[in-house]
């Protein structure tokens, strides 16, 4: 019989015997493989030999395992690695045995710090977090005798004990650190024998892995504690000093193999040309960050400073041997410096590599979201629900086996900073013992006493390096009960065959997988070997043998994977029915909510009644008096009360109509209506018996300012009308909205706090406009523009600007779907000659989504970008618009600067409030704008502050606006006010008490006309919206004809025009599946684009804008080139870009 052939049937032989707890067999096949000789051609009954606990710790049974260990016949070791480099250990803990790693915990000898061929200790080799939390606790333990046998070597100074400890125990030298620093005092042991003047000692400790650039507390060096320059011991610490290893192997970094290093120590930071360099301590975490603190001492307070390494580069100078920059994100540099070259070079070495580690984590961190994105764009298989709950439990488990920290390892750094030292050598030995410094001994021993419940109390596990923090951060493990349903029976770590943990089962697939490869390698062989007849029997019962325990194994797979599956299904309905508790419970609590608000909203309503009716029967004048003293807020009016009167009157309605929550102006006594709607907008709609008069047109004078006459020719010369012929649509192709139905909660719970561009949701969510069309409905009431322009006065030129700022907002009425996101280039161009004006936008950055635009008229110019934070917090979507909107007026007789000069034209600029949509629970969604936007003419000083108020329980609140314009000396001058969904009103401001204080009266009368002088101190109409279509998708009149085509203008617009998308003509079209599909198309079309780019590191530039200062408020904006309508004019489009 062949070697080969014969080590495959021994192995065999071995696991059968181990399996069935046989030790005489055992006892045999040993006695067998020792009478073998070594040669090369018995290499392999030698490993099998070697290696036989390896074989054991994986099927036999704990008693077979103890007597192996126990009996010097086997002659076991214990930390013996195989052909992988795994140790007895290694494979006990990858097959989740939990009482064979106590055991072997429990060995004097064991190791626990060795590593294998993938450079992974025992313990990173578990998922199972009770068998992590055991080896963290006897690894503490471990830890805590060490330190205080190496307290006590020190004290006494047995050199012979401490070579024993510190050089000839492996896991001791591993896991202790002789440069640790005493919590209390800061110093090292070196430090401390120092100033005993130990120079024996202090040899002894350079000679073991001393470190004389160590730092104490107070960032002394142990160098700089040698007072005289003659000093021996000052001649050994240079002499060590300039044999030292960058690599630090003593150890100030506690990073293992493969991870981020870390990092602390002294260095000195440049402040100022006053201070210079100050000493500063400073710290690098394992996450890249790195911060530094004024000294040790103050790190229990904020960080004065901190940079991510993952952003940040090295700058070194050859010619200087101390210093060193690390230059960070938006340009911010550190200037460092070192007392001594080698410190540099450990700083800049391991700074280096963190730097390294840092930038990986981000583009690992990239690439998982690309997949996740991926992912989630396939999960539309009809058991995603029954099985998603099964990859969130994988995806726990892998998180938690992540978490585990492994700080005893070590390579390139040989320890971690341990805070083992000597605080005081005079101290007892029972004093020592006490105050082994950072070890907290009554843990230790309260979880002594509670090994035995380990499972069942998750006790907190104990760090390799003295503290006993397992996961970084000071967190403990946190378990589901439903992850963790044992029998009451079951015994701590025994596997029964009810016991169905995906740990389990894993381990009965590896034993599996074991038997078939020992197989495996006796039938390789078995074709090149010569059998005698009972070699041929004896091979055929082991093989036989063997089948047999592997399908025992299998059909207990299939009962356990089968158990586990019924289990687990069984959760999953169970929580559904606790989702949907919640779901209906947060749904009563919202529809509680509603029904509150409409009864505190009828409340109000009643109290504005009662108001009007005291007025009306001699209360006016007391209510007169305190409306007054809102008005004009700075002082109280000193007119006395009519004697008529009772004298509490006004304290009367003081008690009855306070309101802290009352504005300079209400909005409602602008409006010509007591009660608005708060779902759907008021129409514009215009009485058959009389007609609202609106402000007298200004008169235009036929002469035009040089600006307007050189706008005018540039729109003419660029022939920018060429293909808008014809009359703009008035209706989509589709006449109802036929969309699949889809619950809108069902969908969206589960993206709770995400970032609504990241979200991916099903087409039928979106509406047949695009992101960039959105932004080219900020004109359609553009004329609001043009009446500006003919207006003499800068301040009512201001009341018609900010109109306009607010009238964008009323196409968001109803527009509860969500636009397309515009891919990267997209472009979106529309001109109207009946309005005499032209517009591109471009989609101008990705990640972030930002679109930018540019409309010209004769008169005046639009630009900005559309730039939103977004979130979903369950009862709302929330956008914040990030950014700022330009806006220039060629007034048509210019314009008074600041300065007294008259201009030709004057900048307005303001930022959008923010838009939520709310009611998504109860299945009524609703747009409400609010906040404040403040609209600034920064030619001329004139500003306006408008408060577009939330949503409240007030009826009057809904869609209600109110503000006031100022010029540039303070001077309030117009008074705005409305609702942004219907009209807005403006009146003038007149300085007088006694008028000022019937304004409210004059706006809430409802039958007197508004007066079309602006000027006469009457409320007059500023703005109103246009009437609705119904429609689908709820467009406005104006957004229908957004997405229009034609035969004429289809030749003159780019290839990347919005109109050209495929997925949105799809769905304007009613053509849903094909609209998917083409989503999905182009959207990975833009994802292969990008990473093209990436892969040629080519940045993206837009192709029609510009990022620069704007030159007048020095705000970062997207400035249009220019060039886009010249080549337009010239047909040079069709190259411009290939996206969909």
């Amino acid at each position: 019989m062949s070697s080969q052939l014969s080590a495959s049937l021994f192995r065999l032989k071995l696991l059968d015997a181990l399996r069935a707890d046989d030790e005489s067999k055992v006892k045999t096949l040993f006695s067998d493989l020792s009478e073998v000789e070594a040669t090369v051609d018995t290499t392999e009954l030698i490993k099998l030999k070697e290696t036989i606990l390896h074989y054991a710790v994986q099927v036999a049974p704990l008693s077979l395992i103890q007597a192996l260990v126990a009996n010097p016949v086997y002659g076991v070791d214990i930390n013996a690695q195989d052909a992988d480099g795994n140790t007895p250990l290694h494979l006990a803990v990858a097959a989740n045995r939990f009482n064979v790693v106590k055991y072997l915990m429990s060995l004097p000898l064991i190791n626990d710090t060795v590593v294998n061929a993938e450079g992974k200790q025992p313990v990173e080799l578990t998922k199972d977090s009770n068998v992590a939390q055991l080896m963290q606790f006897e690894r503490a333990k471990f830890v805590e005798k060490a330190a205080t046998e190496l307290r006590q070597y020190f004290s006494k100074r047995d050199f012979d004990n401490l070579e024993n400890l510190l050089v000839n125990n492996p896991r001791a030298a591993e896991l202790l650190d002789i440069n640790g620093a005493d919590p209390e005092t800061g110093n090292t042991v070196l430090h401390e024998f120092i100033r005993k003047e130990d120079l024996q000692m202090c040899e002894w400790i350079l000679k073991h892995g001393g470190d004389p650039f160590k730092r104490d507390k107070k960032g002394k060096l142990p160098l700089d504690l040698v007072a005289h320059r003659s000093d021996p011991i000052r001649k050994l610490l240079k002499s060590v000093s300039k044999d030292q290893n960058m690599l630090d192997p003593a150890g100030n970094s506690n990073s293992g193999l493969g991870s981020a290093p870390t990092y602390k120590g002294y260095l000195k930071k440049w402040t100022n040309f006053a201070s210079g360099y100050k000493l500063r301590y400073f710290i690098l975490d394992q996450f890249g960050i790195l911060s530094y603190y004024t000294n040790q001492g103050d790190t229990i307070n904020a960080c004065r400073g901190s940079l991510n390494l993952g952003y940040a580069f090295l700058h070194l100078d050859s010619s200087e041997k101390l210093k060193f920059e690390i230059i960070g994100k938006n340009g911010i540099k550190w200037h460092l410096k070192a007392n001594h070259p080698m410190e540099t070079n450990r700083w800049v070495w391991t700074l280096q590599n963190a730097i390294t580690a840092a930038k990986d984590r981000i583009k690992r961190s990239n690439s998982q979201s690309n997949v996740s994105r991926k992912s989630l764009d396939v999960s539309k298989a009809s058991r995603r629900d029954d099985t998603s709950a099964l990859e969130e439990e994988k995806g726990e488990k892998e998180k938690r086996s992540r978490l585990l920290s492994v700080p005893g390892r070590r390579r390139l750094h040989r320890k971690s900073a341990s805070q083992v030292s000597v605080s005081s050598f005079t101290n007892s030995d029972a004093e020592d013992n006490h105050s082994i410094a950072s070890i907290d001994t009554s843990p230790i021993h309260n979880k002594v006493k509670n090994l035995s419940k380990i499972n069942e109390t998750g006790a907190n596990a104990a760090n390799s390096r003295v503290s006993f923090d397992l996961i970084p951060g000071g967190e403990d493990f946190d378990f589901d009960l439903d992850e963790s349903i044992m029998s009451d029976s079951d015994s701590v770590g025994e596997t029964k065959d009810d016991d169905i943990t995906q740990e389990n089962i894993q381990a009965i697939c590896r034993s599996v997988l074991f038997e078939i490869e020992s197989l495996r390698d006796l039938f390789k062989v078995l074709g090149s070997s010569k059998l005698d007849e009972n070699e041929v029997q004896e091979t055929e019962r082991i093989g036989s043998e063997t089948f047999n325990n592997v399908k025992a194994m299998i059909e207990k797979y299939l009962r356990l994977a089968q158990a586990r599956d019924a289990r687990l299904l069984k959760q999953i309905e169970r929580q559904k029915e606790v989702n949907k508790l919640w779901e209906n419970s947060i749904r009563q609590l919202e529809d509680e909510m509603q029904k509150q608000q409409h009864t505190l909203a009828q409340y109000d309503d009643n109290k504005v009644k009662l108001r009007k009716l005291l007025e009306s029967r001699g209360f006016s004048s007391s209510l007169g008096v305190k409306e007054n003293y809102n008005i004009n807020s700075a002082e109280v009016p000193n007119t006395p009360e009519e004697e008529s009167k009772p004298v509490d009157n006004s304290s009367i309605l003081e008690e009855i109509f306070h309101d802290s929550d009352e504005e300079f102006f209400d909005a409602d006594d602008f409006d010509d209506a007591t009660d608005v709607p708060q779902q759907a907008p008021v129409v514009a709609a215009i009485s058959n018996d009389k007609e609202q008069p609106e402000i007298a047109e200004p008169k235009i004078e036929e002469t035009m300012t040089e600006s307007q006459v050189l706008m005018q020719k540039t729109l003419v010369d660029q022939e920018s009308f060429l293909g808008y012929e014809n009359p703009p649509r008035s209706r989509l192709a589709m006449d109802s909205d036929d969309r699949p139905k889809v619950g809108l909660w069902g969908i969206l719970k589960s993206m709770i706090g995400k970032d609504m561009t990241k979200m991916t949701l099903p087409v039928s969510f979106n509406e047949c406009t695009s992101l960039l069309q959105r932004l080219a409905e900020d004109i359609e009431y553009n004329d609001l523009l043009s009446r500006a322009a003919a207006i003499d006065d800068s301040t009512l030129r201001m009341v018609y600007v900010t109109a306009f700022a607010a009238s964008e907002y009323a196409s968001t009425i109803d527009r509860i779907a969500k636009p397309f996101n515009p891919l990267l280039g997209e472009t979106f161009e529309y001109c109207r000659k009946d309005q005499d004006f032209r517009l591109v936008s471009e989609q101008v950055s990705h990640h972030p989504p930002i679109s930018a635009c540019c409309a010209q008229s004769v008169k005046w110019d639009y630009y900005g970008e559309n730039a939103v934070d977004s979130q979903f917090r369950g009862r709302s979507f929330d956008f914040k618009h990030l950014g700022k909107m330009f806006c220039a007026i060629r007034p048509d007789k210019g314009a008074l600067s600041k300065d007294g000069s008259r201009v030709e034209e004057e900048l307005y600029s303001w930022k959008k409030v923010n838009t939520s949509v709310v009611g998504i629970m109860l299945g009524n969604p609703t747009v409400d704008n609010y906040g404040t936007m403040e609209v600034t003419n920064h030619t001329t000083g004139d500003i306006v502050r408008v408060d577009m108020k939330q949503r409240g329980w007030k009826a009057s609140s809904a869609y209600q606006l109110s503000g006031v314009v100022s010029d540039a000396k303070g001077n309030n001058r117009w008074a705005i006010g409305g609702h942004w969904n219907s009209k807005i009103f403006a009146k003038k401001i007149s300085g007088s008490g006694e008028l000022d204080k019937k304004r409210r009266e004059s706006l809430i009368d409802t039958v007197e006309d508004s007066s079309s002088d602006p000027y006469s101190g009457s409320k007059f109409l500023v703005w109103q919206a246009a009437p609705r279509p119904k429609v689908p998708f709820n467009l406005t009149q104006f957004a229908i004809t957004l997405n229009e085509i034609n035969d004429n203008l289809k030749p003159w617009l780019p290839p990347t025009d919005t109109r050209l998308r495929p997925d949105q003509r799809a769905m304007e079209d009613g053509r849903y599946d094909e609209a998917s599909e083409e989503k999905h198309r182009v959207e990975e079309k833009q994802r292969a684009a990008r990473k093209k780019r990436e892969i040629n590191r080519e940045a993206y530039k837009p192709n029609w804008f510009i990022k620069l200062k704007h030159p007048v408020t020095n705000d970062s904006y997207w400035k249009f080139k220019g060039d886009y309508w010249e080549k337009r004019k010239n047909k040079q489009l069709a190259g411009c870009g290939d996206i969909f």
